[in-house]
């Protein structure tokens, strides 16, 4: 009676056992061009808004909030809506 062995050849690659091809590549081909974009920083204007109004959204029949926390975004909401620190 013959016993039955796996006919699969060995990994020899255990980081990339399919043998899938690379999606990006290190070394040479990674060029790192340090271009910088010069503006001037008394252009800047902060905007101390709200970023999303439930409220006002659910005035105009758009109540939508409840999509939101079933899906666990309420904690991220409430981080965007929170304190806005006006001067760095």
């Amino acid at each position: 009676m013959a016993s039955t062995a796996s006919s699969s050849a060995p990994v020899s690659n255990l980081l990339n056992p399919l043998d899938l091809p690379p999606i990006s590549t290190l070394g040479k081909s990674l060029i790192v061009t340090e271009d910088v974009m010069k503006y001037n920083y008394c252009l800047l204007k902060l905007r101390s808004e709200k970023m999303v109004d439930f409220k006002s959204l659910r005035a105009n029949d758009f109540d939508i909030e409840d999509l939101f926390i079933k899906q666990g975004w309420n904690r991220y909401f409430d981080m965007l809506n929170g304190p806005i620190y006006t001067t760095m």
